[in-house]
Protein backbone atom coordinates (compact mmCIF):
# COMPACT_ATOMS: atom_id res chain seq x y z
CA UNK A 1 0.00 0.00 0.00
CA UNK A 2 1.13 3.74 -1.18
CA UNK A 3 1.87 5.91 1.92
CA UNK A 4 3.77 8.78 0.54
CA UNK A 5 0.71 10.43 0.88
CA UNK A 6 1.21 10.30 4.62
CA UNK A 7 4.69 11.33 4.75
CA UNK A 8 3.75 14.53 2.30
CA UNK A 9 0.94 15.14 4.98
CA UNK A 10 3.41 14.89 8.14
CA UNK A 11 5.70 16.98 5.66
CA UNK A 12 3.13 20.16 5.52
CA UNK A 13 2.44 19.52 9.04
CA UNK A 14 5.63 20.42 10.49
CA UNK A 15 6.18 23.48 8.24
CA UNK A 16 3.24 24.20 9.41
CA UNK A 17 3.76 24.09 12.81
CA UNK A 18 7.18 26.01 12.36
CA UNK A 19 6.03 28.64 9.95
CA UNK A 20 3.12 29.29 12.89
CA UNK A 21 6.03 29.66 15.59
CA UNK A 22 8.12 31.85 13.59
CA UNK A 23 4.84 34.30 12.79
CA UNK A 24 3.27 34.64 16.19
CA UNK A 25 6.28 33.72 18.42
CA UNK A 26 7.53 36.95 19.16
CA UNK A 27 4.22 38.56 20.14
CA UNK A 28 4.85 37.46 23.88
CA UNK A 29 7.04 40.20 23.96
CA UNK A 30 6.68 42.98 21.35
CA UNK A 31 5.62 45.60 23.80
CA UNK A 32 9.12 44.94 25.74
CA UNK A 33 10.82 45.22 22.70
CA UNK A 34 9.15 48.18 21.34
CA UNK A 35 9.89 49.80 25.09
CA UNK A 36 14.18 48.52 24.28
CA UNK A 37 13.61 50.40 20.39
CA UNK A 38 12.99 53.51 22.40
CA UNK A 39 9.51 53.58 23.25
CA UNK A 40 9.26 54.67 27.01
CA UNK A 41 5.84 55.79 26.51
CA UNK A 42 3.12 53.11 27.73
CA UNK A 43 0.58 54.25 25.71
CA UNK A 44 2.45 55.16 22.75
CA UNK A 45 3.83 51.13 23.16
CA UNK A 46 0.41 50.09 23.44
CA UNK A 47 -0.41 51.82 20.33
CA UNK A 48 2.70 50.19 18.33
CA UNK A 49 2.17 46.82 19.66
CA UNK A 50 -0.69 46.71 18.23
CA UNK A 51 -0.07 48.03 14.72
CA UNK A 52 2.70 45.56 14.70
CA UNK A 53 0.68 42.93 16.05
CA UNK A 54 -2.16 43.41 14.23
CA UNK A 55 -0.55 44.74 10.56
CA UNK A 56 0.42 40.12 10.34
CA UNK A 57 -2.59 38.69 10.13
CA UNK A 58 -3.79 41.99 8.03
CA UNK A 59 -1.52 41.63 4.83
CA UNK A 60 -2.19 37.75 5.37
CA UNK A 61 -5.42 38.26 4.84
CA UNK A 62 -4.74 40.47 1.91
CA UNK A 63 -1.95 38.37 0.15
CA UNK A 64 -2.92 34.42 0.92
CA UNK A 65 -5.48 34.35 -2.80
CA UNK A 66 -2.27 35.63 -4.52
CA UNK A 67 0.35 32.96 -3.37
CA UNK A 68 -2.61 30.44 -3.71
CA UNK A 69 -3.29 31.45 -7.05
CA UNK A 70 0.92 30.97 -7.73
CA UNK A 71 0.99 27.92 -6.04
CA UNK A 72 -2.09 26.89 -8.78
CA UNK A 73 -0.17 27.94 -11.46
CA UNK A 74 3.49 26.75 -10.75
CA UNK A 75 2.97 24.54 -8.51
CA UNK A 76 3.14 24.21 -4.70
CA UNK A 77 6.87 24.16 -4.25
CA UNK A 78 8.91 26.35 -5.50
CA UNK A 79 5.79 29.21 -4.21
CA UNK A 80 6.41 27.82 -0.54
CA UNK A 81 10.20 27.83 -0.49
CA UNK A 82 9.62 31.44 -2.03
CA UNK A 83 7.34 31.98 1.04
CA UNK A 84 9.53 30.74 3.99
CA UNK A 85 12.62 31.79 2.52
CA UNK A 86 11.21 35.50 2.27
CA UNK A 87 9.76 34.53 5.63
CA UNK A 88 13.21 33.77 7.59
CA UNK A 89 14.87 36.50 5.84
CA UNK A 90 12.30 39.35 7.25
CA UNK A 91 12.25 37.67 10.58
CA UNK A 92 16.19 37.45 10.98
CA UNK A 93 16.00 41.06 9.74
CA UNK A 94 13.79 41.92 12.56
CA UNK A 95 16.17 41.18 15.41
CA UNK A 96 18.39 44.19 13.84
CA UNK A 97 15.71 46.74 13.86
CA UNK A 98 16.86 50.17 15.21
CA UNK A 99 12.95 51.76 14.70
CA UNK A 100 9.68 51.00 15.53
CA UNK A 101 9.00 51.52 12.04
CA UNK A 102 11.46 49.29 10.58
CA UNK A 103 10.02 46.99 12.74
CA UNK A 104 6.31 47.68 11.57
CA UNK A 105 7.60 47.23 7.97
CA UNK A 106 9.25 44.10 8.46
CA UNK A 107 6.17 42.72 9.75
CA UNK A 108 4.03 44.26 6.98
CA UNK A 109 6.74 41.98 4.87
CA UNK A 110 5.84 38.81 6.83
CA UNK A 111 1.99 39.13 6.66
CA UNK A 112 2.86 39.56 2.57
CA UNK A 113 4.29 35.97 2.79
CA UNK A 114 2.03 34.50 5.10
CA UNK A 115 -0.04 32.58 2.87
CA UNK A 116 0.88 29.20 3.22
CA UNK A 117 -1.78 28.02 5.10
CA UNK A 118 -4.27 28.10 2.14
CA UNK A 119 -1.60 25.66 0.23
CA UNK A 120 -1.37 23.35 1.76
CA UNK A 121 -5.02 23.04 2.30
CA UNK A 122 -4.81 22.64 -1.65
CA UNK A 123 -2.05 19.60 -1.49
CA UNK A 124 -4.48 17.61 1.17
CA UNK A 125 -7.27 18.07 -1.47
CA UNK A 126 -5.19 17.06 -4.02
CA UNK A 127 -2.44 14.79 -3.14
CA UNK A 128 -4.49 12.93 -0.14
CA UNK A 129 -7.17 9.94 -0.65
CA UNK A 130 -10.39 11.70 -0.80
CA UNK A 131 -11.72 8.86 2.15
CA UNK A 132 -9.03 10.55 4.82
CA UNK A 133 -9.91 13.93 4.05
CA UNK A 134 -11.29 14.52 6.98
CA UNK A 135 -8.80 12.89 9.33
CA UNK A 136 -5.94 14.86 7.31
CA UNK A 137 -7.86 18.02 7.58
CA UNK A 138 -7.96 17.62 11.59
CA UNK A 139 -4.24 17.33 11.48
CA UNK A 140 -3.27 19.63 9.64
CA UNK A 141 -5.52 22.27 11.64
CA UNK A 142 -4.07 20.38 14.71
CA UNK A 143 -0.76 21.74 13.59
CA UNK A 144 -2.01 25.32 12.83
CA UNK A 145 -3.10 25.52 16.36
CA UNK A 146 -0.21 24.00 17.82
CA UNK A 147 2.07 26.73 15.98
CA UNK A 148 -0.30 29.37 17.48
CA UNK A 149 0.13 27.70 20.87
CA UNK A 150 3.43 27.22 21.20
CA UNK A 151 4.87 29.90 19.06
CA UNK A 152 4.68 32.54 22.35
CA UNK A 153 5.34 30.37 24.67
CA UNK A 154 8.98 29.38 23.03
CA UNK A 155 9.29 33.47 22.21
CA UNK A 156 8.16 34.27 25.45
CA UNK A 157 11.63 31.85 27.24
CA UNK A 158 13.75 32.75 24.85
CA UNK A 159 13.35 36.46 25.23
CA UNK A 160 13.51 36.07 28.66
CA UNK A 161 16.38 33.78 28.84
CA UNK A 162 18.83 35.39 25.55
CA UNK A 163 17.16 39.10 25.66
CA UNK A 164 14.68 40.41 23.19
CA UNK A 165 16.92 39.94 19.81
CA UNK A 166 17.67 36.10 19.93
CA UNK A 167 14.24 34.55 19.39
CA UNK A 168 14.23 36.51 16.26
CA UNK A 169 17.32 34.65 14.68
CA UNK A 170 15.72 31.33 16.53
CA UNK A 171 12.66 31.59 14.40
CA UNK A 172 14.41 32.83 11.15
CA UNK A 173 16.56 29.48 11.61
CA UNK A 174 13.09 27.39 12.15
CA UNK A 175 11.37 28.87 8.64
CA UNK A 176 15.16 28.24 6.93
CA UNK A 177 14.77 24.65 8.07
CA UNK A 178 11.01 24.43 6.65
CA UNK A 179 12.28 25.58 3.40
CA UNK A 180 14.98 22.94 3.16
CA UNK A 181 12.50 20.63 4.19
CA UNK A 182 10.14 21.42 1.35
CA UNK A 183 13.61 21.53 -1.08
CA UNK A 184 14.37 17.90 -0.02
CA UNK A 185 11.00 16.27 0.52
CA UNK A 186 8.16 17.68 -1.08
CA UNK A 187 7.81 16.14 -4.57
CA UNK A 188 6.76 18.51 -7.31
CA UNK A 189 3.19 18.52 -7.50
CA UNK A 190 0.80 20.51 -9.97
CA UNK A 191 -3.31 21.59 -9.84
CA UNK A 192 -5.33 21.73 -12.67
CA UNK A 193 -6.49 24.86 -12.94
CA UNK A 194 -8.55 27.00 -14.96
CA UNK A 195 -7.12 30.57 -16.53
CA UNK A 196 -6.45 32.71 -14.00
CA UNK A 197 -9.16 35.09 -12.62
CA UNK A 198 -9.10 37.72 -10.28
CA UNK A 199 -9.09 37.26 -6.80
CA UNK A 200 -12.50 39.66 -6.69
CA UNK A 201 -13.96 37.69 -9.29
CA UNK A 202 -12.86 33.92 -7.24
CA UNK A 203 -14.29 35.27 -3.87
CA UNK A 204 -17.59 36.68 -5.28
CA UNK A 205 -18.09 33.12 -6.91
CA UNK A 206 -17.24 31.37 -3.86
CA UNK A 207 -19.00 32.89 -1.94
CA UNK A 208 -22.09 32.67 -4.51
CA UNK A 209 -22.17 29.17 -3.37
CA UNK A 210 -24.51 28.91 -0.10
CA UNK A 211 -22.89 26.13 1.38
CA UNK A 212 -19.51 27.43 0.70
CA UNK A 213 -20.44 30.72 1.96
CA UNK A 214 -22.00 29.24 4.92
CA UNK A 215 -18.74 27.42 5.87
CA UNK A 216 -16.63 30.38 5.30
CA UNK A 217 -18.82 32.39 7.44
CA UNK A 218 -18.39 29.80 10.45
CA UNK A 219 -14.80 29.59 10.29
CA UNK A 220 -14.74 33.28 10.19
CA UNK A 221 -16.83 33.56 13.12
CA UNK A 222 -14.17 31.04 14.48
CA UNK A 223 -11.22 33.02 13.71
CA UNK A 224 -13.11 36.37 15.23
CA UNK A 225 -14.17 34.09 18.47
CA UNK A 226 -10.72 32.88 19.37
CA UNK A 227 -8.64 35.93 18.84
CA UNK A 228 -11.46 38.71 19.94
CA UNK A 229 -12.00 37.32 23.55
CA UNK A 230 -7.53 37.36 24.09
CA UNK A 231 -6.85 40.97 24.25
CA UNK A 232 -9.85 41.76 26.92
CA UNK A 233 -9.18 38.49 29.02
CA UNK A 234 -6.45 39.29 31.30
CA UNK A 235 -8.43 43.01 31.71
CA UNK A 236 -11.29 40.77 33.11
CA UNK A 237 -9.44 37.99 35.09
CA UNK A 238 -7.84 41.33 36.75
CA UNK A 239 -11.34 43.14 37.10
CA UNK A 240 -13.65 40.67 38.02
CA UNK A 241 -11.92 37.81 39.69
CA UNK A 242 -10.29 37.21 42.60
CA UNK A 243 -6.62 36.03 41.20
CA UNK A 244 -2.88 37.40 42.36
CA UNK A 245 -2.04 40.07 40.26
CA UNK A 246 1.54 39.20 40.21
CA UNK A 247 0.79 35.96 37.95
CA UNK A 248 -1.39 37.43 35.84
CA UNK A 249 -0.07 36.89 32.99
CA UNK A 250 1.02 33.50 33.89
CA UNK A 251 -2.46 32.60 34.88
CA UNK A 252 -3.76 33.79 30.99
CA UNK A 253 -0.90 31.91 29.27
CA UNK A 254 -2.35 28.39 30.89
CA UNK A 255 -5.67 29.34 29.71
CA UNK A 256 -4.52 30.26 26.69
CA UNK A 257 -2.49 27.01 25.88
CA UNK A 258 -5.43 25.01 27.56
CA UNK A 259 -7.72 26.14 25.01
CA UNK A 260 -5.17 25.78 22.40
CA UNK A 261 -4.72 22.16 23.45
CA UNK A 262 -8.27 21.12 23.71
CA UNK A 263 -9.06 22.86 19.58
CA UNK A 264 -5.97 20.27 18.28
CA UNK A 265 -7.24 17.57 20.23
CA UNK A 266 -10.87 17.69 18.57
CA UNK A 267 -8.99 18.47 15.26
CA UNK A 268 -6.97 15.37 15.33
CA UNK A 269 -10.18 12.90 16.95
CA UNK A 270 -12.63 14.69 13.83
CA UNK A 271 -11.70 11.57 11.44
CA UNK A 272 -13.35 8.98 14.52
CA UNK A 273 -16.25 11.56 15.02
CA UNK A 274 -17.16 11.74 11.66
CA UNK A 275 -17.45 7.84 11.32
CA UNK A 276 -20.29 8.33 14.13
CA UNK A 277 -21.89 11.01 13.28
CA UNK A 278 -22.17 13.43 9.94
CA UNK A 279 -20.73 16.05 9.53
CA UNK A 280 -23.20 18.62 9.66
CA UNK A 281 -24.64 17.05 12.63
CA UNK A 282 -20.93 17.65 13.97
CA UNK A 283 -21.02 21.25 13.00
CA UNK A 284 -24.58 22.18 15.00
CA UNK A 285 -23.46 20.44 17.95
CA UNK A 286 -20.01 22.47 17.57
CA UNK A 287 -22.02 25.77 17.44
CA UNK A 288 -24.31 25.24 19.66
CA UNK A 289 -21.32 24.19 22.00
CA UNK A 290 -19.53 27.03 21.47
CA UNK A 291 -22.26 29.18 22.31
CA UNK A 292 -22.90 27.81 25.45
CA UNK A 293 -19.67 27.94 27.10
CA UNK A 294 -18.97 31.41 26.19
CA UNK A 295 -22.14 32.20 28.13
CA UNK A 296 -20.87 30.14 30.94
CA UNK A 297 -17.47 31.55 30.91
CA UNK A 298 -19.21 34.84 31.89
CA UNK A 299 -21.04 33.31 34.49
CA UNK A 300 -18.18 31.33 36.07
CA UNK A 301 -17.31 33.04 39.59
CA UNK A 302 -13.36 31.79 39.60
CA UNK A 303 -10.74 32.02 37.23
CA UNK A 304 -10.15 28.00 37.33
CA UNK A 305 -13.70 27.06 36.48
CA UNK A 306 -13.50 30.19 33.70
CA UNK A 307 -10.23 28.08 32.17
CA UNK A 308 -12.17 25.38 32.26
CA UNK A 309 -15.55 26.49 30.32
CA UNK A 310 -13.13 28.49 27.70
CA UNK A 311 -10.72 24.98 27.10
CA UNK A 312 -14.13 23.20 26.35
CA UNK A 313 -14.94 26.17 24.12
CA UNK A 314 -12.00 25.38 21.98
CA UNK A 315 -12.38 21.82 21.72
CA UNK A 316 -16.16 22.86 19.83
CA UNK A 317 -14.26 25.76 17.59
CA UNK A 318 -11.67 22.80 16.83
CA UNK A 319 -14.45 20.22 15.18
CA UNK A 320 -15.61 23.49 13.15
CA UNK A 321 -12.48 24.51 10.92
CA UNK A 322 -11.67 20.78 8.95
CA UNK A 323 -14.81 19.78 8.80
CA UNK A 324 -15.66 22.83 6.96
CA UNK A 325 -12.54 22.54 4.68
CA UNK A 326 -13.63 19.19 3.72
CA UNK A 327 -17.12 20.03 2.93
CA UNK A 328 -16.00 23.15 0.98
CA UNK A 329 -13.53 20.96 -1.24
CA UNK A 330 -16.76 18.58 -1.82
CA UNK A 331 -18.93 21.62 -3.13
CA UNK A 332 -16.82 22.93 -5.83
CA UNK A 333 -15.68 21.61 -9.40
CA UNK A 334 -12.17 19.67 -8.91
CA UNK A 335 -10.32 22.12 -11.68
CA UNK A 336 -11.10 24.90 -8.77
CA UNK A 337 -10.04 23.22 -5.52
CA UNK A 338 -6.79 24.26 -5.74
CA UNK A 339 -8.02 27.70 -5.70
CA UNK A 340 -11.03 27.37 -3.41
CA UNK A 341 -8.52 28.12 -0.35
CA UNK A 342 -6.64 30.98 -1.47
CA UNK A 343 -9.66 32.62 -2.06
CA UNK A 344 -11.64 32.65 0.72
CA UNK A 345 -8.68 32.50 3.01
CA UNK A 346 -8.64 36.37 3.30
CA UNK A 347 -12.16 36.63 4.22
CA UNK A 348 -11.54 33.86 6.67
CA UNK A 349 -8.62 35.83 8.40
CA UNK A 350 -9.88 39.06 8.22
CA UNK A 351 -11.68 37.44 11.85
CA UNK A 352 -8.15 37.43 12.89
CA UNK A 353 -8.23 41.28 12.10
CA UNK A 354 -11.52 41.98 13.20
CA UNK A 355 -11.82 39.94 16.13
CA UNK A 356 -9.35 42.10 18.81
CA UNK A 357 -10.70 45.50 16.94
CA UNK A 358 -14.38 44.82 17.52
CA UNK A 359 -14.41 42.99 20.82
CA UNK A 360 -12.12 45.61 22.39
CA UNK A 361 -15.00 48.58 20.69
CA UNK A 362 -17.87 46.51 22.48
CA UNK A 363 -15.81 46.14 25.84
CA UNK A 364 -15.14 50.16 25.90
CA UNK A 365 -18.74 50.87 25.29
CA UNK A 366 -20.65 47.60 26.94
CA UNK A 367 -17.92 46.46 29.51
CA UNK A 368 -15.99 43.16 29.11
CA UNK A 369 -19.03 40.91 29.36
CA UNK A 370 -20.77 41.96 26.38
CA UNK A 371 -17.83 40.27 24.67
CA UNK A 372 -18.82 36.98 25.83
CA UNK A 373 -22.44 37.32 25.00
CA UNK A 374 -21.89 38.99 21.83
CA UNK A 375 -19.56 35.92 20.62
CA UNK A 376 -22.61 33.37 21.90
CA UNK A 377 -25.35 35.16 20.45
CA UNK A 378 -23.28 35.15 16.65
CA UNK A 379 -22.71 31.43 17.17
CA UNK A 380 -25.91 31.11 17.95
CA UNK A 381 -27.14 32.68 14.59
CA UNK A 382 -24.75 30.21 13.43
CA UNK A 383 -26.01 27.33 14.82
CA UNK A 384 -29.76 28.33 13.59
CA UNK A 385 -28.25 28.29 10.10
CA UNK A 386 -26.72 24.89 10.16
CA UNK A 387 -29.71 23.52 11.56
CA UNK A 388 -31.37 25.27 8.33
CA UNK A 389 -29.01 23.61 5.92
CA UNK A 390 -29.33 20.38 7.35
CA UNK A 391 -32.96 19.76 7.33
Amino acid sequence: MDTSWKRLLYLICAIQIGAGITIVGILSFIPLYLVELGLHDPGEAAVWAGLVSGVTPFMVALSAPYWSLQANKRGPRPVMMAILATLATAVALSGFAQTPMQLLVLRTLQGLVGGFVPIGLAIIVFAIPEEKHPWAMGLYQASLVMGLVFGPLLGGLAADVFGYRTPFFMFSALSAICCLGVYKWMPTLSFPHKEQESQWSLLRYFLGISKVRMLAILMFLCNFGITGIGPILPLYIKHYMPVDESYLATIVGIIIFGAGICSALASLSIAKMTKLMGMHRILLIATIGVSIFFILQYMMPDVWSLGICRSIAGFFMGLITPVANTLISLSVPVERKGIVFGALSGFVMMGNVLGPMISGMVANWFGYGMVFWMTAAIFAVAAVSVGRKQS
